[in-house]
């Protein structure tokens, strides 16, 4: 095999390589969605703790009151809320595997 043919395949295979290590990644992804599960549960965990007789309702939490109640049909805007940010996870998902 000559000098040339062995760069030239070299060349392709360091290419094919470095290609396939920006591709999409599970692992990480798993990782991340694990990460962000920890914050929220942490999160939650700590506003339990230390406002122990305070319900949602009481204080500067009052706001978030609206995002719970009905607005058509028995579904509220924090479930929708929820509906869309899955839907844009899954869409960017679904993109990157193409």
């Amino acid at each position: 095999m000559t000098r040339r043919r062995f760069l030239d395949r070299t060349h392709r295979n360091r290419t094919r390589r470095d290609e396939s290590g920006r591709g999409f990644n599970p692992a990480s992804m798993i990782r991340l969605a694990g990460f962000g599960a920890a914050i929220i549960i942490a999160a939650g965990v700590y506003i339990g703790f230390t406002r122990q007789g305070e319900t949602i309702y009481d204080g500067r939490w009052g706001v978030l009151q609206r995002l719970i109640t009905p607005l058509f049909f028995g579904v509220n805007a924090l479930e929708l809320l929820v509906l869309v940010i899955v839907g844009l996870v899954g869409w960017r998902i679904w993109r990157k595997m193409q």
